[in-house]
């Protein structure tokens, strides 16, 4: 019985980590230790990679694809989920100057989120929000997703 339910705990183990899964954000999909969201504003050719610990990338679907969040890859349209409210866009209050930059991207920790939620913008994009993994803040010293206890919040 015991080994039955060894095999059990496994096997559900197994089943749980295969497969993109869902954080509690609609707009974000989780595969492979990165989370993706699609850039919506640009119906989702578009989308940004973010790892913990790592700066954000905007990447482009190839000719003809969207982001799916859903499955998370770039798909063909019709079979594509490209939530139109994701991530929402912001634009930060003149007197907020305190940012970061890195790989052309520019990032603000997001007033009134306890730095849980950044923005992130391009030259050619504007600011998009975005949340860090669970039990991480955003870091402007080190422009990545951090623990908190290494973090410096500015906007609490």
């Amino acid at each position: 019985m015991v080994n039955l339910s060894i095999a059990l705990s496994l096997f559900l183990a197994v089943v749980v980590s295969a497969g993109p899964r869902y954080p509690e954000d609609s707009c974000t999909c989780f595969e492979k230790g990165n989370y993706y969201s699609p850039v919506s504003s640009d119906n989702c050719r578009s989308f940004t990679q973010r790892t913990a610990f790592l700066p954000a990338e905007t990447q482009r679907c190839p000719y003809g694809l969207q982001f799916d969040v859903k499955t998370c890859v770039c798909n063909r349209p019709e079979n594509t989920v490209c939530p139109y409210h994701c991530p929402r866009s912001y634009s930060a209050p003149a007197h907020y100057p305190r940012s970061c930059s890195q790989n052309g991207n520019t990032y603000r920790q997001l007033p009134g989120t306890k730095c849980h939620q950044f923005t992130q913008e391009t030259a050619h994009l504007p600011p998009q929000v975005h949340s860090c993994p669970s039990g991480l803040q955003f870091d402007l010293q080190t422009c990545v997703c951090n623990y908190p206890k290494d973090t410096i919040c500015y906007t609490y």
